[in-house]
């Protein structure tokens, strides 16, 4: 009877671990960083600006994490101008970087149409608020999880962030 339990105990406390390790993990699957390394014009019309964006994803986590699927809708001054779309798995490695290009488009006619509200608020604030909001498809071995993603800043708060090295 103590064998059982003693074997019982033992494999609560291994499942517990397991668990308590792959929660960690996946909790710092969510904690990646990103950074704009560079960009190329795909096109330009008046109805589509096509923009490859170069973006360097950094992970902390011990496991490498698969993007499935990245979408985010872009916002100038609280209106949408936009959307950033990768539907081509990327595997961000275990503790590194990877550099990803990622396609964006922006509706110039969004932008004109919004021409007097964001020279105001431009003008008034002497800065440009922009925001992303989306989610990722991430999976990591056997760990899957859709990852909403919500950023607000402005231009000068990214600006002071970057170093020379990724402009």
């Amino acid at each position: 009877m103590k064998k059982v339990l003693l074997a019982v105990g033992g494999l609560s406390l291994l499942g517990f671990g397991l668990y308590k390790y792959f929660k960690t993990q996946a909790d710092l699957l969510t904690k990646f960083t990103w950074k704009i390394q560079g960009f190329k014009i795909r096109k330009f019309s008046f109805q589509e600006l096509a923009i490859d964006v170069t973006f360097l994803f950094t992970s902390v986590a011990d496991l490498e994490a698969k993007i499935q699927k990245l979408y985010l809708d872009l916002y100038l001054e609280g209106k949408n101008v936009g959307y950033i779309m990768e539907e081509k798995e990327f595997i961000i490695p275990a503790k590194g970087s990877s550099s990803i290009p990622i396609f964006v488009s922006i509706n110039p006619q969004a932008v004109f149409k919004n021409i007097i509200d964001f020279t105001l608020n431009i003008g008034k604030n002497k800065d440009v608020k922009f925001k992303m909001d989306g989610f990722a498809s991430i999976k990591s071995g056997f760990i899957s999880t859709t990852l909403p993603i919500k950023y607000e800043t402005t231009l000068k708060e990214y600006l002071k962030g970057l170093t020379p090295t990724t402009i």
